[in-house]
């Protein structure tokens, strides 16, 4: 591998990876799965485009994220004893439901928006459920930067979703 696709993949990965782990959570429903999915789509990716980068990087990895959430679901189901609940879940996961998945693709993509301190305190914090004090220590920086920064991810993400309609 050349620097360059090392440089490439990582920028991708460190872009995308917590928001895409987000993402399968909404399928796996359990975190440690939808890691595992997400790191698992990754290397299958990184097989697929070889050295063709796409602009379309984002959407095909969050295709990719669902299927495979889809797939481990189907899988699942043949180990399960009580397969009709799996079948009503999988299909309560997977209808197409086109505005809530917009919206979802909307708070995804302004959480990947956020500039990258704002992104990483707020993913930390919202994602990974760590303390303000956690998040601080790692970062060396003061808990008071960090209630700064998760506040302004905040007041970015109202704004950039004001405009989005909500269900009623």
């Amino acid at each position: 591998m050349t620097m360059e696709k090392d440089t490439f993949f990582k920028q991708v990965f460190d872009k995308h990876y917590e928001t895409l782990c987000v993402y399968a959570a909404r399928f796996t429903r359990d975190m440690d799965d939808a890691e595992d999915v997400v790191q698992d789509t990754f290397v299958k990716w990184w097989e697929i485009i070889g050295n063709k980068p796409s602009a379309s990087t984002r959407a095909y990895l969050y295709q990719m994220v669902k299927n495979a959430c889809i797939d481990r679901a189907r899988a699942r189901r043949n180990d399960t004893v009580n397969i009709n609940v799996l079948i009503d879940d999988e299909e309560s996961l997977f209808q197409p439901e086109a505005e809530n998945d917009s919206r979802v693709d909307i708070l995804l993509e302004a959480i990947d928006a956020l500039p990258e301190k704002a992104h990483r305190v707020f993913v930390a914090i919202c994602v990974n459920k760590r303390k303000y004090k956690e998040v601080a220590s790692e970062m060396n920086v003061s808990v008071n930067t960090i209630k700064t920064q998760f506040s302004r991810s905040l007041k970015f993400l109202r704004e950039r979703l004001g405009e989005v309609p909500r269900d009623r």
